[in-house]
């Protein structure tokens, strides 16, 4: 009896109606909580506040977003089996970086109104207080608001043409039109692209992150920023993953052994996250210089010192026990959870590296920070997120949920026995 060999097409895994659905609740929640942003902002005239939590909200989503860039572009120069299950879902996220440029733009606008060294060359007296305390060449060559535009368009710009040419790509490969060979040109696009992103995340973080407080810098702070957009991305995915794994078409070829890897994977990025800040730490612990210890002793004080311990144990100390445990890597419910709680809390750190400088002093602190700001701090990643959420699942719900015609996927599957 002869046997028939059916080859699996990008039509048999096609994106399921719950998508549909997913990008309808988004949309409603993005609207809803980006009119109360807006009302909380007018109603209060407090422009200065809805920046502040603008920023931290856009240092979230960000992350999502070029995490996605990079975990992408891992994926092609490694051809891991580990990265052809997230491909469709960093490509959809990856896809947003022009909706981050469009949320970059009012604090490209309101930059006077966010950081010192943008205020104080309008006052001459501050001017000259500013240029002696910090340097004539960090506000005339660095700090200064043309160059901080000019940069910021530039990072857009060549995530952008990352972003162009993946997609590109992919589409060729899901059409079956493309080569072995043609894939060489890709792998060395995403070998360059991450030099480019190491490069341009380091810049962009210090330009809207550590300039907050010009007086102070850190070598880690860059690294910081790419580990926690990576970590952001595989928690993300795993929960996405996890959900579409319930329906078809997903749960024909899902493995527990798939979700294993991912669990291994944000292991690792906790373990990194916390090296990282430890070494911050202890390096200007050591070096115990005024010029930088600054920054800690804001942070270590008037009630900030909280989200210090928190981040200690919650992000780090309890999230490392549990995934130590095989068993919680491969529990559905378990590994969301922990999934969920570290995105909690890459917005406590992203909350914590930018509001204390917002309120500084010895009377400010915690003391400072009202009703109306928390709502702020909550409001405002909620709206940003509905908002990137939408865009994220019409993307999604565009493209086959798998690479079927990636020449590694029939590995993959073999490999997990699928």
């Amino acid at each position: 009896m002869s046997q028939t060999l059916v080859r699996v097409t990008p039509k048999d895994f096609a994106p399921p109606s719950v998508i549909d659905r997913m990008r309808s609740r988004s949309l409603v929640i993005g609207v809803v909580f980006s009119v109360l942003t807006l009302g909380l902002t007018l109603g209060f005239g407090q422009w200065d506040l809805f920046l502040r939590s603008w920023l931290f909200s856009f240092m979230f989503w960000l992350g999502l977003t070029l995490g996605s860039l990079t975990l992408l572009m891992l994926q092609y120069t490694s051809g891991g089996n580990w990265g052809r299950l997230g491909r469709r879902i960093w490509e959809a996220g990856a896809a947003n970086w022009w909706l981050m440029f469009l949320f970059w733009l009012p604090i490209a606008i309101g930059v006077k109104h966010l950081y010192p060294w943008a205020k104080v060359p309008q006052d001459p007296a501050k001017l000259a207080e500013f240029m002696a305390h910090y340097g004539a060449d960090k506000i005339h060559y660095y700090l200064n608001v043309p160059f901080f535009w000019f940069r910021g368009l530039f990072y857009f710009a060549g995530w952008g043409i990352l972003c162009y040419f993946l997609k590109r790509w992919s589409v060729r490969e899901e059409a079956g039109t493309t080569t072995p060979a043609q894939f060489v040109f890709i792998q060395n696009l995403s070998g360059f692209g991450i030099v480019f992103y190491g490069a341009t995340i380091t810049f962009g973080s210090i330009d809207w992150t550590m300039s907050l407080y010009p007086e102070w810098w850190s070598t880690v702070w860059g690294m910081l920023f790419m580990v926690g957009q990576v970590l952001t991305t595989f928690c993300f995915t795993i929960w996405l993953f996890t959900r579409l794994s319930e329906i078809e078409p997903v749960s024909r070829i899902f493995k527990i052994d798939y979700l294993h890897d991912f669990g291994k994977l944000m292991f690792a990025f906790v373990v990194l996250w916390a090296y990282l800040s430890f070494s911050q730490w202890l390096i200007i612990w050591s070096g115990n210089m005024l010029s930088e210890i600054r920054w800690y002793i804001m942070r270590l004080q008037h009630g900030w010192q909280y989200f210090g311990t928190i981040l200690i144990f919650v992000h780090f100390v309890f999230p490392f026990a549990l995934l130590l445990s095989r068993n919680n890597k491969r529990s559905r419910q378990r590994i969301v959870a922990i999934a969920f709680l570290l995105l909690f809390m890459r917005l406590v750190d992203l909350f914590w590296l930018t509001a204390p400088n917002f309120y500084p002093g010895t009377d400010a602190g915690l003391n400072n920070f009202h009703l109306l700001d928390a709502a702020m701090y909550v409001i405002c990643p909620i709206a940003m997120g509905g908002i990137w959420l939408f865009f994220f699942y019409l993307q999604l719900s565009k493209r086959s949920l798998m690479p079927v015609n990636d020449p590694g996927f029939v590995e993959m599957l073999e490999s997990k026995h699928g």
